[in-house]
């Protein structure tokens, strides 16, 4: 299964290799994260949206498929709900919601509605009891790991917060329920050690020879001139303030992070090869600059966002060390 490609390959013992695609899945004009989820049923790939605060980017689309053993595929689109709790024998099991506020402590009670995802192309509603946390179909049996309440409230240094996470798991019989509910007759607890054990135990297993790679990219999508401006400008304004990113009570104000001066912002290249290259001086290479460069476009020709690529450079200029100054080229070290 690829994480960067539409295309699996399915390997049966005794048979040649079985290459399967959907190129043309619609997830909407915005990147997608992959998460591959592995069932009795065969395995799932679910899309997600990736995350933006920038209002004038298009929305991306929610979507799934599902592989049988067979190489037959059956697709979900324009999903509304956009958090996958893993799968079952049952199906794909999605959530509309994050997680409560940890103070509510009646929102982590009451009921939620799933969407099960079933690998014959249906899709159930049904109602748990609780917030659902995780689902495993693990050693012949199903089971649903729901957040036993809030959780638990521990002070740290400095004012801050740790939360400690209690689960009840709950089993599930070959039939899907309308309504799970938790009964302390017949329910597991677990820890978040516990439910880390169980999730590595149920993950899928790499095989011992990976099959070949089979490239089969994505079917281009077609952006408005609007939105492809509207995507250079959203990795802009990311990038705009970084020799007064910070600002004290005092009235002083610091560049992004300390040691970076003289930044400049340059876009190059035309859909779908766009690129945003940040550049600066900086003291660990004083002879030339330091450039970060952000693809502004997937290889669909979908617009990713840049939410927090100016902290993200500045946690890696502030806990990684920086390639070698050896590795520059005509003065420039790209990070």
């Amino acid at each position: 299964m690829s994480t960067e490609h539409p295309v699996a390959v399915i390997r049966s013992l005794g048979a040649e290799d079985v290459i399967v695609s959907w190129p043309d899945l619609d997830v909407g004009l915005r990147a997608v994260s992959v998460t591959v989820m592995g069932a009795p049923t065969g395995a799932w790939v679910f899309y997600r949206p990736e995350e933006s605060e920038d209002a004038t980017l298009p929305d991306g689309l929610a979507a799934a498929v599902h592989i049988a053993a067979d190489g037959r595929l059956t697709r979900f689109t324009g999903l509304t709900a956009r958090h996958a709790s893993g799968s079952t024998r049952h199906g794909l099991w999605l959530t509309a919601s994050n997680l409560p506020n940890p103070d509510d402590q009646g929102a982590w009670r009451e009921s939620q509605q799933v969407t099960v995802l079933q690998p014959n192309g249906r899709a159930r509603a049904i109602t748990v009891e609780g917030v659902t946390a995780f689902v495993l179909d693990h050693g012949g049996s199903a089971r649903v790991v729901v957040h036993d309440g809030a959780p638990e409230t521990k002070g740290v240094a400095r004012g801050g917060r740790n939360y400690i996470y209690s689960y009840i798991v709950i089993s599930l019989g070959e039939q899907l329920p309308d309504e799970i509910r938790v009964s302390a007759r017949d329910a597991e607890h677990f820890n978040d050690q516990d439910l880390l054990t169980a999730m590595e135990t149920a993950a899928p297993r790499s095989p011992g020879r990976p099959p070949a790679h089979a490239l089969v990219p994505w079917a281009w999508v077609r952006l408005t001139e609007a939105d492809k401006e509207a995507a250079v400008m959203s990795v802009l304004r990311e990038f705009e303030h970084l020799a007064d990113y910070w600002h004290g009570a005092d009235g002083s104000v610091g560049p992004l992070v300390r040691g970076l001066a003289n930044p400049l912002v340059e876009v190059d290249g035309e859909w779908p090869h766009t690129r945003v290259d940040v550049s600066f001086t900086h003291p660990h290479y004083p002879q030339g600059r330091l450039r970060r460069s952000i693809r502004v476009y997937d290889d669909a020709g979908r617009i990713r966002p840049a939410m927090y690529a100016s902290i993200h450079l500045m946690e890696d200029l502030d806990t990684m060390a920086p390639p070698s100054t050896d590795q520059a080229h005509n003065g420039v070290l790209n990070i």
